[in-house]
C-alpha cells in the first residue's frame, strides 16, 4: 500500500493536470453520490370511497338487570284531553289493546294535509319531469335563435354604420363651411367666422363673450373633424363579413365622432345665436346668408342626432344579444349538471329531495297520530287506572305482565332519543350465545339526579321468554332510535364539521387509481363540499343534501412522514468492498 500511495504522489508530480483533472472528477462523482442518496419525502394519500344509497340504523345503548317485578306504568306519548278509557282494575288485557285515546283533532288535520301536499308534489314532479326535456330542448333552440339574432343585429350595425357614413361627410362639410367658407364676404377674402367676429370689434364689452363663442366652435370643429378622419379611414378598411368583434370596435369609434359632431354642430349653433341676438341688441344688420346657415346647421344636428341615436340603438341591440347568449348557456350548464342529456336537471333532483322528505315527514305524522291511542305494549292484567275522561293525558294505567322485563338506565342525552314502542336487542353476560329482542314499554319521565348526572330508567319487555334468564341478571340493550330506508350516506369520518357547518372532500372528476386502504395520491386537490347530514349508525351518516349517489369522496387522508436515506459512497481508490483503481503506470 506503501508503495501504491508513492507511486500516486510520482504520478501526479509528473502528470499535474491530469491529476487535478482526476481529483475534480473524484470530488463531483463523491457529491453527486452523497446528495442523490439522501432523499427526502413527504405526500398526501387518500382513501376514498363513494356516496351509497341503503338503510341506516341509529341506536342508543345501554345496561341494567332483569326486573323482579314485572309490572310497568303505560303512559301517553303525546299530550291532550283524554276522550275514551277502555279498561278497568282487574281487567285482562292482550298485546296492543286500545287502553284509551287521546283527542287527535289536530293530528288528524296534520296528516290530512300532509296527504294532501304530497300529492300535488307527486303530481308537480311529474308535470315537471315531463316539461323537463322540453324545457332543454328549448333552451337549446333559443340558445342557437339567440346566435342568429346576433349574427343579424352585426348585419344590421353595419348597415346602419354605411347610413352614419353617407350623412356625415355632407354634415362635416357643411359645419367646415359655416365657420371657414367665404360666403358673408366673398371678395375679402375672410372666413365666415372672421367676419361675423369682426363685426363687433367696436363693442369691446362684447368681445370676450364672442371670442369664447368663436374659439368654442373652432374648438369643437377640428375635434370633431380629426375623429371622423380617423373613423372614416377605419370604417373603409371592414366588411360586412368582419369579425364581429371589428364591427364592434368601428361602432364605438362611430359613436364617438358622430358625439364629437354633434357637438360641433350644437357650438356653431350656438354662435350663430349669439350673433344673431347681438345683432338685434346693436341694431346691426347680420348677412342674410346667416339665417341660412342656422337652418342648415339645425338640419346637421338633426341627422347627426338620428345617427347618433341608431348607432346607440345597435349598440344596445348587440349587448343585449351577446347577454342572452350567456344567459342561455349558463341556464344549459344548469340544467347539465348531473345529466348530460338535460333531462334530469338540479331542480328536478331538488323536487324529488323534496318528495322523498314529504314521504318521511308523513309517515312520522301517521305514526304521530297512532300514539293518540295508548295501547298496551305486552299481554297481562291491569291493576289499576289512572285515566279519567276529560283529564290531560300522562300515565293512563299500570299493567302486571309475565313477560320478562329488562330496567336500564340512560344520561338524558341518550334517554331524549328512546321512546316507547321501539325495538331493541338484548344480549346477557351470564347467557354469551343469548339473544333476544324487545319493545320499550316505559320511559321515565321524571329522571333521578346522583352526584350532578341525570339518569332515566327506561323498561324493555322481552319478545319471548327463556328460562334461562334470571331476575337481577346483568342485560345490555341496543334499542333501535331511527331507521332511514333507501338513503344516501358515507362512512362518519367523511364528515369533517368546522364552525357549525359540515363538509366532505368530493374528488370531481373522480380519480381511477384509489389505492384501496393505503390510499392514493392525487396531483389535483378534492374540493369541500358543504353538507347536511341526518341520523347515524357510528359508522355511516345520513346525507340529506349536498352530495349524489355514486360521487367519491375521501373517507381518510393519510400524511406521509419524511424520511431521510442516506448510502455510502464506495472510495474510488477501494475500501468497503470496492476495488482500488490503477490510475499510473
Amino acid at each position: 500500500m506503501k508503495n501504491f500511495f508513492k507511486k500516486i504522489t510520482e504520478y501526479a508530480k509528473a502528470h499535474k493536470i491530469q491529476a487535478g483533472a482526476v481529483l475534480v472528477i473524484v470530488l463531483l462523482l463523491g457529491y453527486w453520490i452523497i446528495k442523490s442518496a439522501s432523499s427526502t419525502s413527504a405526500e398526501t394519500r387518500y382513501v376514498t370511497t363513494t356516496v351509497q344509497k341503503g338503510t341506516i340504523v341509529s341506536t342508543v345503548s345501554g345496561s341494567g338487570q332483569v326486573s323482579a317485578t314485572n309490572k310497568v306504568d303505560v303512559k301517553a306519548k303525546v299530550s291532550g284531553d283524554i276522550t275514551w278509557v277502555g279498561i278497568k282494575a282487574g281487567q285482562a288485557v292482550y298485546q296492543w289493546q286500545a287502553l284509551a285515546t287521546i283527542d287527535n283533532k289536530s293530528a288528524k288535520a296534520a296528516v290530512s294535509d300532509a296527504e294532501a301536499s304530497l300529492v300535488q308534489s307527486k303530481l308537480q314532479l311529474q308535470k315537471d319531469s315531463a316539461s323537463a326535456p322540453i324545457d332543454y330542448q328549448k333552451t337549446v333552440d333559443a340558445l342557437a335563435t339567440a346566435k342568429e339574432d346576433l349574427n343579424t343585429t352585426y348585419n344590421d350595425t353595419f348597415n346602419t354604420l354605411s347610413n352614419t357614413y353617407l350623412d356625415l361627410p355632407g354634415v362635416v362639410t357643411g359645419i367646415q363651411n359655416i365657420l371657414y367658407g367665404n360666403d358673408l364676404a366673398p371678395n375679402s377674402g375672410q372666413w365666415n367666422v372672421d367676419v361675423l367676429v369682426s363685426m363687433f370689434n367696436s363693442k369691446q364689452a362684447e368681445m370676450v363673450k364672442i371670442n369664447s363663442f368663436a374659439q368654442s366652435a373652432e374648438s369643437d370643429y377640428k375635434n370633431a373633424r380629426a375623429g371622423y378622419d380617423t373613423s372614416l379611414s377605419a370604417f373603409k378598411q371592414i366588411t360586412r363579413s368582419s369579425p364581429t368583434q371589428n364591427i364592434e370596435d368601428i361602432l364605438k369609434q362611430s359613436i364617438e365622432t358622430t358625439t364629437l359632431i354633434a357637438q360641433s354642430v350644437q357650438s356653431e349653433l350656438n354662435f350663430l345665436s349669439l350673433m344673431a341676438d347681438m345683432s338685434q341688441t346693436y341694431n346691426l344688420k347680420l348677412p342674410t346668408a346667416v339665417a341660412t346657415m342656422q337652418t342648415n346647421a339645425r338640419s346637421y344636428l338633426s341627422t347627426v342626432n338620428g345617427d347618433l341615436s341608431n348607432l346607440l340603438s345597435q349598440k344596445k341591440a348587440i349587448d343585449a344579444g351577446k347577454q342572452t347568449i350567456t344567459t342561455d348557456q349558463q341556464n344549459i350548464t344548469l340544467l347539465q349538471v348531473g345529466n348530460t342529456d338535460g333531462s334530469n336537471p338540479i331542480s328536478l333532483q331538488i323536487e324529488q329531495n323534496n318528495l322523498a322528505k314529504q314521504e318521511r315527514d308523513l309517515e312520522n305524522l301517521k305514526t304521530a297520530l297512532s300514539d293518540y291511542t295508548v295501547v298496551a305494549p305486552f299481554a297481562g292484567t291491569v291493576a289499576s287506572v289512572t285515566a279519567v275522561v276529560g283529564d290531560t293525558a300522562g300515565t293512563v294505567a299500570t299493567i302486571i305482565t309475565k313477560q320478562q322485563v329488562a330496567e336500564l338506565s340512560l344520561n338524558e342525552v341518550d334517554a331524549a332519543k328512546v321512546n316507547v314502542g321501539q325495538k331493541a336487542t338484548l344480549t346477557f353476560d351470564a347467557i354469551s350465545d343469548l339473544g333476544i329482542t324487545g319493545v320499550v314499554s316505559e320511559v321515565d319521565s321524571v329522571g333521578t339526579v346522583s352526584q350532578g348526572v341525570v339518569s332515566y330508567t327506561v323498561k324493555i319487555n322481552f319478545d319471548v321468554q327463556d328460562s334461562r334468564v334470571k331476575p337481577g341478571m346483568t342485560v345490555n340493550a341496543s334499542i333501535q332510535t331511527d331507521v332511514r330506508n333507501d338513503v344516501l350516506y358515507v362512512p362518519s369520518s367523511a364528515v369533517k364539521t368546522t364552525g357549525g357547518v359540515s363538509y366532505v372532500q368530493v374528488f370531481d372528476p373522480a380519480i381511477t387509481a384509489t389505492g384501496g386502504t393505503a390510499g392514493t395520491v392525487s396531483a389535483i386537490l378534492p374540493k369541500q363540499v358543504e353538507v347536511t347530514t341526518g341520523v347515524s349508525d357510528d359508522t355511516n351518516v345520513e346525507i340529506l343534501s349536498g352530495l349524489s349517489e355514486g360521487e367519491q369522496v375521501v373517507s381518510r387522508t393519510i400524511t406521509g412522514t419524511t424520511k431521510t436515506t442516506t448510502t455510502s459512497a464506495s472510495s474510488l481508490l477501494g475500501g468497503s468492498g470496492g476495488r482500488a483503481v490503477r490510475i499510473g503506470g
